[in-house]
């Protein structure tokens, strides 16, 4: 069955949020997706930088202002999916609240699916904050995350809670009830879960295990708790009481406390030093953090700034930091005694400081290939695109209606109509862009079936049907997969400015295609009709896919080639619109995204020691990669050549970030040419096959050359020239 038609089942399979962690997961077929002691130190609120929007002042230039009700008249509407809230604080709901971000669970439904805050696992409940440090469940075709109510802080007397603050790596959270009130600040990277208690409480912990030892030797105010489960964990208060045992499986504090309690799993079990590095950090807060990018032709560095709060110093925060962190950081003071923490995106590393810094080298990236082409090739390829160019309809009618289908094809035109000019072939250019031009247009004006309109509850560009239906054009009006979407859109944007620039500057149409790199690609706070990077995860480098559907595994991508599509479209549009410092700016997430892609997706590319060896060994690449899962398999089948070539689309350029000569010549007498072998369409052999090219030129061209079912989104000519040119 065609690429085409497997995706487009989706749509017809929607189903409900994912089981918990202890179970395993087959993916939907759709992500829908008393007073207080006087001696006690006064409690120091959140500081106002955590309370920002976003980070901190941002000097980046938008690609707009412009409020889109006003550019797009009457395609305007309110989603059917509304903010919840209850769930969303004030300060929150007044700005552009995200929709894909690593916390989206806490405003989701009844805002009790879990996050991952790394290396921790929580569920915000009403009443009590629920800590989970994962073990692994490993299968040759997932690495799980196993759920343990490991802890539960109880915040009783409240009447809910709801997200106050956020930014590119933190969450708050604010629970507020009558007697009772409490602020979690959850921090991507913290080795310590953190609940301010901002009056007083008398303090009640509780787990699912039994409790076999209470030391409250190490300070007032603290304790180390031993488990029957094995582990270890300690638990701090800035209040100087007295942590008591409470039966088989519950700690209470001898008065009330306020102020902050930790809690942090010894990773080393009773390890001296792995205590002591963790009670030197316990007064250093982590209650948020800012992210600063510069970049050039050459290099882009990323700086992350950790905000916090507390009595400590902030040179003695203590974070953890995921593999491709530490494969990059500069200067970096690991803290090795802490001993490493499992999560299911491999072990992370505690590292002492406020500041991190790593440097991405640019990879040279344009339009064109990364080699020029032979005078032979040239030849093939200018009958190549006249057949190609030729066959493209005149009547978009008979295109597909959807976004993700239709960019994907007018995208595929303007691939063809570069490689007609790159050949010298005008006459084919020209008919491959008038082409593009006439079936964008209905686009551009609203008059097709399935129009763009801005969303003013979620603050985004959804399609018509994906207003009111969630299972709608796969779940796009709740903001699934739009960077993939859209960056086929802006990919053709670009092409057209480049090929036709003129086209372009007529009134509407770049505004038009503008929005669209804003839903997806909004790199400044000084717009506020878009929240800034929907998509875009800082932490773990790479991008989140689901939208507004909450799982049990928290958020996922599936298609790391797409996400690098998106970003790639981005910065050439932003180059050939005179926008560089966009351009530089998108051109280091994108190279940020492509080397994250390599170290969790591709198994054996960066590293070897991502995953266990029971999943590792058994293929090439994850095919969904959740918050807390690596799952091998994709939303549409699970057919090999579904998982791995999914990976790989569209071939454009950028794919050269992703595929590396080495990775693929190990692979491929492994895993990839027995998966072309057994592929059961010629146009997902083509995808399989295509990857062969970085290795062998002339054996990849006799495998393809006669080719005649490509994916929707292919055509002989750009099979051809990716081969020629990568």
């Amino acid at each position: 069955m065609p690429l085409s038609e497997r995706i487009r089942k989706l749509a017809e399979k929607f189903s409900g949020p994912s089981a918990e962690h202890s179970e395993q997961q087959t993916p939907p077929a759709l992500p829908p997706r008393g007073e207080a002691n006087s001696s006690e130190p006064p409690h120091q609120p959140l500081p106002a930088a955590v309370k920002r929007h976003s980070d901190a002042a941002d000097p980046r230039l938008p690609w707009s202002v412009s409020d889109p009700r006003a550019l797009l008249g009457g395609r305007v509407g309110t989603n059917s999916y509304p903010v919840n809230r209850r769930l969303v604080g004030a300060s929150v709901a007044c700005k552009p609240v995200p929709t894909n971000a690593w916390w989206q669970n806490l405003v989701l439904e009844q805002g009790d699916h879990p996050v991952v805050t790394t290396p921790y696992i929580v569920k915000c409940l009403d009443s009590a904050v629920v800590v989970c440090a994962p073990k692994p469940l490993v299968q040759e075709t997932y690495v799980n995350s196993i759920w343990c109510d490991d802890w539960r802080v109880h915040i009783e007397g409240c009447s809910g809670h709801s997200v106050t603050a956020f930014d590119s790596l933190s969450a708050t959270v604010e629970y507020r009830g009558e007697t009772t009130a409490a602020t979690v600040p959850l921090v991507r990277g913290a080795p310590y879960i953190t609940v301010v208690f901002d009056s007083p409480a008398l303090l009640s912990l509780s787990t699912v295990h039994a409790i076999i030892g209470v030391d409250g030797s190490h300070g007032s105010g603290s304790a180390v708790v031993r488990l029957n489960s094995g582990s270890t964990w300690l638990v701090t208060c800035d209040s100087p009481v007295e942590l008591q045992q409470n039966g088989m499986s519950a700690l209470v504090s001898s008065a009330p406390v306020v102020g902050a309690v930790r809690l942090a799993l010894v990773s080393d079990g009773e390890s001296p030093q792995a205590l002591a590095a963790l009670l030197s950090a316990k007064d250093t807060i982590p209650v948020g953090g800012a992210i600063d990018v510069t970049s050039n032709d050459d290099e882009a560095v990323f700086t992350v700034d950790w905000i916090t709060q507390g009595s400590g110093p902030s040179d003695r925060l203590l974070m953890c930091a995921l593999p491709h962190h530490q494969m990059a950081l500069t200067d970096a003071c690991w803290v090795d005694d802490v001993g490493k923490y499992w999560t299911s995106m491999g072990h992370v590393r505690a590292i002492r400081g406020s500041q991190w810094r790593w440097t991405e080298t640019i990879e040279p990236l344009g339009f064109s290939g990364q080699n020029r082409l032979s005078a032979e090739d040239r030849a093939v390829l200018l009958e190549f695109v006249h057949a190609d160019a030729s066959s493209l309809p005149e009547d978009c009618s008979v295109l597909p209606q959807d976004p993700y289908f239709f960019g994907k094809a007018v995208a595929r035109a303007m691939r063809i109509a570069l490689i007609a000019d790159e050949v010298g072939d005008a006459a084919s250019c020209g008919l491959a862009v008038e082409r593009a031009k006439s079936w964008l247009a209905p686009w551009v004006d609203g008059s097709n079936s399935d129009f763009l309109v801005y969303d003013d509850e979620w603050k985004g560009m959804v399609s018509t049907r994906g207003m009111t239906d969630p299972a709608a054009d796969f779940g796009q009006g709740r903001y699934n997969d739009h960077h993939f979407h859209y960056g086929y859109f802006i990919y053709a944007a670009a092409a057209l400015a480049k090929l036709c620039p003129e086209w372009l500057e007529e009134p509407g149409r770049r505004e038009f295609f503008d929005l669209l790199a804003r839903d997806y690609c909004d790199i400044s706070d000084a717009d506020e009709h878009f929240p800034f990077m929907r998509c875009f995860e800082f932490y773990e480098g790479h991008s989140i896919a689901s939208g507004l559907f909450p799982f049990g595994d928290s958020r996922n991508q599936e298609s790391t080639s797409e996400a690098i599509n998106a970003y790639y479209a981005a910065f050439l549009y932003a180059q050939v619109t005179g926008r560089s410092q966009i351009a530089h700016y998108v051109r280091a997430i994108l190279q940020l995204e492509a080397r994250s892609s390599r170290v969790y997706w591709h198994l054996g590319d960066l590293t070897s020691d991502i995953y266990p060896d029971a999943f590792a060994k058994a293929q090439a690449v994850v095919g969904i990669l959740w918050s807390s899962k690596a799952d091998y398999t994709t939303w549409f089948g699970n057919n090999p050549e579904y998982i791995y070539g999914i990976q790989f689309l569209p071939y454009t350029p950028a794919m050269a970030l992703l595929l590396k000569r080495q990775w693929v010549a190990d692979i491929w007498p492994k895993f990839l040419e027995k998966v072309a072998r057994d592929s059961e369409t010629e146009s997902w052999r083509e995808m399989i096959n295509l990857t062969y090219a970085v290795v062998d030129k002339e054996a990849t061209k006799e495998r393809t050359i006669k080719v005649t079912e490509h994916d929707d989104g292919n055509s002989a000519s750009n099979s051809y020239y990716w081969i020629a040119t990568v």
